[in-house]
């Protein structure tokens, strides 16, 4: 067919208002993981021919979660960035009536692999972990929406399938995320986050946050990756969770130096102590202003461990 014959093809035309629908077939493969209010299972997508990650709404969580659940998938939908996860389609299930989105997915670990493991991180392998963090939070931040629950099993290392030496880290679940530009009054009935790593302000219920309450959680991130899972208040972990949002608020974390091998030189040590003091400031006026401040922060830090040398995520 020629050009000019087919730009003035007619064919069937769709008026506007139509409504097309798709007819999704998702074969599960393996359960990945579960929070809260939702499991994430690896799924096979037979109409696309690929894997997804489906991320479906348990059967017995309240009202405000589906309205979560809901949220999230839009907010991640509209998300166009390399270093946050890409949500496909959504739907509900016809048997179970249950909410679903699929999402892209990764190959590879989270980060709190490490500190399963035992296995203290280089400050550059770190580095290079955190500032492909940083880009996405702050992606996020200038949407005025704040992750609310980074850490280290919301942080993923994905190794591409074809090119093994390509690392892209990813930023996890949403799931929890408050969108700042939404006016309508948050719940004081709940704190939503992990308690091993919410910011002061965040342990009240419905308090106000913004953007620097992800960065004092990837503060302490940093500190159990640098020490191989150490946490400054892990006393605290066997006891009733108050007690960890209380020491957030309250206490004075340890150094890090505290956990940190002998023979370091003193220059890198007390660097690496005044970062974790910076980003987990339980003043938010003294923590970095906003997430580029801190990656520039984590990479003179690398670059003076380092000796200059550029970090390298490992095989």
């Amino acid at each position: 067919m020629s050009a000019t014959g087919y730009y003035g093809y007619q064919g069937t035309d769709l008026p506007t208002g139509t409504v097309v629908k798709c007819v999704s077939q998702f074969e599960i493969v393996q359960r990945l993981g579960e929070g809260g209010m939702s499991k994430v299972y690896k799924a096979f997508d037979r109409l696309m021919n690929r894997y997804v990650a489906l991320k479906v709404m348990k059967n017995d969580v309240p009202e405000w979660a589906h309205r979560h659940f809901r949220r999230e998938a839009r907010m991640c939908a509209s998300f166009m960035h390399n270093n946050l996860v890409r949500v496909m389609q959504v739907g509900t299930t016809e048997e179970y009536g249950l909410l679903w989105f699929a999402m892209e997915y990764l190959r590879g670990k989270d980060v709190g692999w490490f500190i399963d493991n035992g296995t203290p991180v280089p400050v550059p392998v770190i580095a290079e972990i955190f500032m492909q963090v940083l880009e996405a939070l702050r992606y996020v931040h200038l949407r005025r929406i704040v992750h609310c629950d980074i850490k280290p099993s919301n942080v993923f290392v994905t190794r591409d399938s074809h090119d093994p030496l390509l690392r892209v880290v990813k930023v996890l679940d949403f799931g929890v995320a408050r969108d700042l530009s939404d006016l309508t009054p948050q719940s004081k009935a709940h704190v939503m986050g992990d308690p091993r790593y919410i910011a002061p302000e965040q342990t009240i219920a419905g308090g106000y946050i913004d953007h620097r309450a992800d960065l004092y959680a990837l503060g302490m991130t940093f500190f159990e990756l640098v020490t191989g899972g150490r946490h400054p208040f892990e006393d605290l972990f066997e006891k009733h969770p108050r007690h960890l949002l209380q020491a957030h608020r309250e206490r004075e974390p340890v150094p890090i130096s505290h956990f940190l091998p002998g023979g370091m030189p003193k220059a890198h040590v007390d660097a690496i102590d005044a970062f974790f003091f910076k980003a987990c400031s339980k003043q938010v006026q003294g923590r970095f202003k906003d997430a580029s401040e801190m990656k520039e922060a984590i990479s003179d830090l690398a670059k003076l461990i380092s000796g200059g040398q550029g970090p390298i995520l490992p095989p």
